[in-house]
């Protein structure tokens, strides 16, 4: 799945501009109920802004409240922050969300113009998906053999049940591997009991 997929376009997305005041820039922020806001210059994204900046700042300044609140966002915004494309994959921002503290990602086009934004919630939301999260997970313990998983996925296709997703793990045990699976199945119990007939262990059923 790409970003194109995922985002949050510019459209629909509230923004500040490098002029405005830290008081506007608040009241916008609680208006809408957000944590952070896309800085932006023209069409061009240069950061972001947040209330833990701006109140970090404040109670670091000795200055009168009524003065810091007509300095500008560009003094506080954060800058330098990695962008990505539309055409990126979703992993692609979920590794920039997991390694930095950032609120969003954004996304440019080709020219460098800001496109959107992807979001924690985004990610969380699409790997759900792709993880199959809501339907029955399986684990299964099964020697770690050539054509294992071949076996497995033909037990399965002949009890006409949906693979959502599958990820392999060696548990460093005796030569054995771990299956975890995702299923879309209207008879588990038949299910299990032809993978444990097939040479597999089921270890843990969890429906959802």
């Amino acid at each position: 799945m790409m970003v194109k997929n995922i985002m949050i376009p510019i459209e629909k997305l509230t923004t500040v501009a490098l002029e405005d005041t830290v008081k506007d820039t608040i009241a916008l922020i609680d208006a809408h109920n957000l944590l952070s806001l896309p800085v932006v210059q023209g069409n061009k994204f240069v950061g972001i802004i947040s209330k833990k900046y701006i109140f970090e700042e404040y109670f670091k300044s000795n200055e009168d409240k009524e003065e810091f609140l007509e300095r500008k966002v560009a003094e506080f915004m954060k800058t330098k922050i990695d962008a990505v494309s539309e055409r990126d994959l979703v992993e692609v921002p979920g590794k920039i969300l997991a390694e930095h503290n950032l609120q969003f990602v954004p996304v440019v086009n080709e020219k460098g113009n800001f496109n959107g934004i992807v979001t924690h919630k985004a990610i969380f939301k699409t790997f759900n998906k792709i993880l199959g999260v809501g339907h029955t997970r399986i684990e299964v313990i099964t020697r770690d053999v050539k054509g294992r998983l071949a076996a497995l996925t033909e037990i399965i296709t002949k009890q006409d049940v949906n693979i959502l997703s599958i990820a392999e793990i060696d548990i460093e045990v005796m030569n054995l591997r771990e299956i975890i699976m995702r299923v879309d199945s209207k008879n588990i119990k038949a299910l299990i009991e032809a993978l444990n007939g097939g040479g597999f262990t089921v270890k843990r059923v969890d429906e959802e």
